[in-house]
């Protein structure tokens, strides 16, 4: 976390432990044993809602009625804290109240803050830089995307006073100065502060021919990196030493506070699933299968997990096993391998069901990208360069590829190998854009297609 959100961060937590002090005084109740831990609670509450709804972003990009209406919900997830906190103490006189002040300190002291925290940095800001005049090097969706935030910024202190690119585009209305070679005439002709250098692939040579003319005219030069050319849309910027570093692919698993929630939440289901539906569903699947054919009730397949780690995937057996299966191959519609039990286990998904002791062990996540068989593991990176993306988090029971409808294989090769490389960009997506919330909605979809039927499973 940046100096400059941590910071914000703890004055508002001092703020939160102001609110719930004040509150308890005026509420005429005093705070007695509640002292430690609820304010605990509420504290780390705090820290996991801002950062999943992102409230500590660059306060300078993003309009005030927008953090605003950021800050509803984590004072709303505050409240509902304190409310099951005081219920399960059994705090009977601090009622409605102590947590209704609580709100409203919150939200009054906090918007306040903020409030005034803006106004200060913007009058700071106007009253030593004034306005500085920006030349923008590049009309491409970067150039002209960071023309438009700024626009929208004014508070910023900045304006645009015209691009240079090889073309003249149209939609510039008058603010093409001309090509890269005109930029030390407008530089010693027109009083511009900065240089914004956003090319598509600005060489090197060129790049510094840049640099040396903002050099000689002192005129300060910040890049914007071009990475649409990659297959994501998250990144990071930090310091190592007087090094920067850019990260191409952040993830939000890369974080312990994280992965700690997911795991916890994966455990707690995991367990209580085992124990309400395993411990009487496992036996009556189990009876089925032996009645059904001969072998043994589960199937334990070396499958790739968490940073290509090989494990063992547990599933219920669905295939006879007299049946030559020395060549691996996909199961198909009318597979003459599966048994009659087992076409039951698939179609419903209940073959899947004893992974949920795999993610209990933790091995597997309840949501994530599945698991890959290792020999379509072989054959699957010969198509995908960056495959092994999908194992920087545990593998699912579940995930938003086989929500959306991407289970199963395609009967033609081309049309299966494109399947396949949009299961592995949902599976990128979430990996890139996992949050708490997206696994529960998972989850519940997850349900809605066990209820109404999946046709791609066999």
């Amino acid at each position: 976390m940046k100096k400059r959100e941590t910071l914000r961060l703890f004055s508002d937590l001092s703020f939160l432990i102001v609110s719930f002090y004040v509150a308890a005084e005026v509420s005429g109740h005093g705070v007695g044993r509640l002292d430690g831990g609820t304010i605990l609670f509420l504290l780390i509450s705090w820290y996991f809602s801002t950062k999943a709804t992102s409230l500590y972003d660059d306060l300078k990009t993003v309009r005030f009625v927008h953090e605003f209406l950021l800050l509803i919900p984590n004072i709303l997830i505050q409240s509902a804290v304190l409310i099951i906190t005081l219920f399960i103490l059994n705090e009977h006189y601090f009622g409605r109240t102590f947590v209704g002040l609580y709100t409203v300190l919150l939200i009054g002291i906090l918007a306040f803050k903020k409030f005034l925290s803006r106004k200060l940095i913007y009058t700071f800001s106007k009253g030593t830089n004034s306005i500085k005049n920006v030349l923008i090097v590049g009309t491409n969706e970067v150039g002209m995307s960071f023309y438009e935030t700024l626009k929208g910024t004014p508070h910023y202190g900045y304006q645009v006073v015209g691009f240079l690119d090889q073309t003249k585009p149209l939609h510039l209305n008058g603010m093409y100065k001309g090509d890269y070679k005109e930029i030390e005439r407008i530089l010693s002709n027109s009083g511009v502060d900065e240089v914004i250098v956003a090319l598509d692939e600005a060489n090197s040579a060129q790049l510094s021919n840049i640099i040396r003319i903002t050099d000689k005219y002192a005129v300060k030069t910040r890049i914007i990196p071009d990475y649409l050319k990659f297959n994501t849309s998250r990144f990071s910027v930090e310091m190592f030493g007087k090094y920067p570093l850019i990260t191409v692919r952040t993830e939000p698993l890369e974080y312990f506070h994280w992965r700690l929630l997911k795991r916890a939440l994966d455990f707690t289901l995991s367990f209580i699933v085992t124990v309400l539906i395993l411990s009487w569903l496992l036996p009556i699947i189990a009876l089925l299968i032996r009645l059904d054919s001969k072998g043994s009730v589960f199937f334990f397949q070396p499958r790739l997990g968490y940073n290509n780690k090989v494990f063992k995937c547990f599933k219920f057996r669905t295939m006879y096993v007299d049946i030559d299966n020395s060549s691996f191959k996909a199961t198909g519609k009318r597979d003459n391998r599966v048994t009659k039990i087992g076409a039951f286990l698939r179609k419903t998904n209940l073959d899947e069901v004893p992974q949920v002791l795999n993610v209990l062990f933790g091995d597997m996540s309840l949501v994530g990208p599945r698991p890959q068989a290792i020999p379509f593991y072989e054959e699957y990176k010969s198509f995908i360069e960056n495959l092994n993306l999908r194992h920087n988090v545990k593998p699912g029971v579940t995930g938003w590829a086989q929500v959306n409808g991407l289970r199963g294989d395609a009967i033609d090769p081309i049309e299966n190998k494109k399947r396949i490389m949009k299961r592995f960009e949902c599976d990128l997506w979430y990996i890139e854009n996992w949050s708490f919330w997206l696994d529960i909605k998972i989850m519940f979809l997850t349900v809605w297609v066990f209820l109404k039927g999946d046709e791609n499973a066999y």
